[in-house]
């Protein structure tokens, strides 16, 4: 193998989990609120990787500094390497105050893409403690499970797709088995970093990487993808707990009344995380 052609192969091998989409690649997009005629609606689309589009003034022509804007972010298209660059811009926004994420949720709608760029969305949208939410009009295949996992908190509404990698050259050369078995300890790994079961990589990779298993809502509740994975709800009911000057107990005897009357998911969890109760908006792209 020349040297030429060995960088040519590892640079595709870095494109893992293709998927099976053909469409144009993601953008990680934004709408802001606004305020018409006393109603709240939302601004034309905006992308962080637009510098004009992220341009905050810090002061107003009064000089009081500018509070933050609140915007609805959401991802559609096949995942690459640039969108962790927007990622990361949004995240810059939010640490310096000068953006709020609506509902702290990540919108995801996506056939696929990049492994990589997917499980390092995953990783920037879990340090944010930002959660995900595909709607019931969209879908998460492939790579964007990956992304979608980082959620802290997840929600599926619509359709969430997954089968094993796959690299994209038939050529044949010397370590392409070693190569795929590091795939998988990669996959394995990420998985477990995440705080899913390893029957959770177990089901990804029974599935034929021609095929597309759409996980049903059982499958969604037993992998975690749907709701909030154990240590990690430990760590919040705990968190609650201390904020509500409550012992473990008491605040879990709470916990497990407000379900048993029927209280919906998003104002049981404003018990632990502040979240408003309310019902999702469906966003328009």
């Amino acid at each position: 193998m020349t040297g030429r052609h060995s960088v040519a192969v590892t640079a595709l091998l870095l494109i893992a989990l293709a998927g099976q989409s053909s469409g144009p690649r993601a953008e990680l997009l934004f709408r802001s609120a606004q305020q018409v005629n006393g109603e709240q609606r939302w601004s034309p689309v905006r992308k962080y990787s637009n510098p004009s589009d992220i341009a905050y003034p810090r002061f107003t022509p009064n000089d009081v500094p500018v509070p933050a804007e609140e915007v609805r972010v959401f991802l559609s298209g096949e995942i690459t390497p640039a969108d962790v660059a927007s990622a990361t811009v949004m995240v810059g926004l939010l640490e310096s105050g000068k953006q709020k994420i609506a509902g702290n949720t990540v919108w995801l709608s996506s056939n696929g893409g990049d492994i990589d760029a997917g499980m390092e969305l995953g990783r920037l949208l879990r340090d944010r403690g930002i959660y995900t939410l595909v709607g019931k009009n969209d879908q998460c295949m492939s790579a964007c499970v990956f992304a979608f996992m980082g959620g802290e908190r997840r929600k599926v509404e619509g359709r969430l797709g997954v089968h094993r990698p796959w690299f994209p050259v038939a050529n044949d050369f010397p370590d392409r088995q070693a190569r795929f078995r590091s795939l998988q300890k990669t996959l394995k790994g990420y998985i477990e970093e995440m705080d899913f079961p390893d029957s959770l990589y177990e089901a990804v990779m029974a599935v034929p990487p021609e095929s597309m298993n759409i996980l049903a809502p059982a499958e969604l509740k037993r992998f975690y993808l749907e709701g909030i994975s154990p240590s990690s709800e430990d760590v919040a009911d705990a968190a609650a707990a201390r904020r509500l000057g409550l012992t473990m107990h008491e605040y879990l005897k709470l916990k497990a009344n407000s379900i048993a009357s029927g209280s919906p998911s998003s104002c049981i969890d404003s018990l632990s995380s502040g979240v408003a109760c309310g019902t999702a908006v469906e966003p328009s792209y």
